[in-house]
């Protein structure tokens, strides 16, 4: 099926462009999870603040709630993400080869 003279398969790009695309989300989330975190907290005149950095935040996240909780809100992210990169890989290496086929690209 795959060939170096074809490339990939269209649905090789397909499977491929969505991992691909789910790595990003991934790799990531635990920082978006801190980031809404902190800017969600509530801060109270005098009081100190539950989360002060992200070192900080991601420890105490982790602690309280355990490691997988830096992943909440991971499925329905990979389900948004992952068809749209898995689309636009294909598409993109579909017409690329196509175009290099017919000699617009060398």
């Amino acid at each position: 099926l795959l060939t170096l003279s074809k490339g990939l398969v269209h649905w090789q790009s397909l499977v491929l462009g969505g991992i691909s695309g789910g790595f990003g989300p991934i790799v990531n989330n635990p920082l978006d999870v801190v980031k809404t975190r902190m800017q969600k907290q509530v801060i109270k005149p005098g009081k100190p603040v539950k989360y002060t950095g992200i070192a900080q935040s991601i420890m105490m996240i982790a602690k309280e709630e355990g490691t997988l909780a830096l992943w909440k809100g991971i499925t329905p992210r990979l389900m948004r993400i992952m068809p749209g990169q898995a689309i636009t890989f294909m598409t993109y290496e579909a017409v690329s080869s196509s175009l290099t086929e017919k000699g617009y690209f060398v």
